[in-house]
């Protein structure tokens, strides 16, 4: 257990001082005060800016998705970089287990990734708490920062964190930008009317982001389809971690 704290406190300080992944979130966040806050032009726009349950929601479908798709890009080489520049070697030469090994690296960038999640709804609360002239409780704050969290934060940064640090090592690197990419877009350019069942696939605006706030014209929740929006990203994730345990010559031989 050791051994996996040690690998994963080195990850997480290896990816926090990288300049890019800073730069990103302050664009993001830049973008979030923009198009987010309760201003009285956002408000022409956008009716439901008042309520932080929507407003949260907002963030973290669009901007949260901006976030986490350069994080894909941070994270992706981490196990193939370890491979090409011989630190898996390294490792290998000590008494380390291939499941430490893989649970480090996993848990550092996991951490990573809900650090930069957590600092971007953090700010997001704090520009919500100056701007909004609507009284909002304590309660409102908690039971918002706990919903996006249950629904949103932690099962999508899940999802693209191990998707992002294993199936590169599984499959072409190449190959897996472009296809998350294609992922992204997908979600990017996705119009939710709320009418019809959103596809499973639609992983931070999909039925289970509605958990938090539902529109008054579409109050359905669909619990079918958000079961299905969890289990893409939780079981893309399981999938991906359990294909890396059984891959062969990954590690050296016992």
């Amino acid at each position: 257990m050791n051994k996996v704290f040690s690998i994963s406190k080195y990850e997480y300080k290896m990816q926090i001082k990288r300049v890019s992944g800073w730069l990103v979130l302050l664009f993001v966040v830049i973008a979030t005060m923009m198009d987010c806050l309760p201003t009285t032009n956002n408000m022409k726009r956008i009716e439901f800016l008042y309520d932080v349950h929507y407003y949260v929601r907002r963030v973290f479908a669009f901007d949260g998705l901006i976030l986490l798709f350069a994080l894909m890009f941070l994270m992706a080489d981490r196990l193939v970089s370890d491979r090409k520049m011989g630190r898996r070697d390294l490792f290998m030469v000590t008494p380390i287990r291939k499941q430490s090994y893989i649970v480090g690296k996993l848990l550092g960038n996991f951490l990573y990734a809900l650090s930069f999640m957590y600092l971007l709804l953090i700010a997001a609360l704090i520009g919500f708490a100056v701007f909004n002239h609507v009284e909002t409780s304590v309660k409102d704050y908690i039971s918002s920062c706990w919903e996006v969290s249950i629904y949103i934060i932690i099962p999508a940064t899940f999802f693209v964190t191990t998707s992002s640090v294993i199936l590169p090592e599984l499959i072409n690197l190449r190959l897996f930008y472009l296809l998350f990419s294609v992922l992204f877009l997908t979600n990017v350019l996705s119009v939710e009317t709320g009418a019809t069942p959103a596809p499973f696939y639609i992983f931070t605006q999909g039925d289970l982001s509605k958990m938090i706030w539902q529109h008054p014209r579409w109050p359905t929740i669909y619990i079918e389809s958000a079961f299905l929006n969890l289990l893409f990203m939780l079981g893309i994730g399981g999938l991906s971690i359990l294909l890396i345990f059984v891959k062969r010559k990954f590690w050296r031989d016992n």
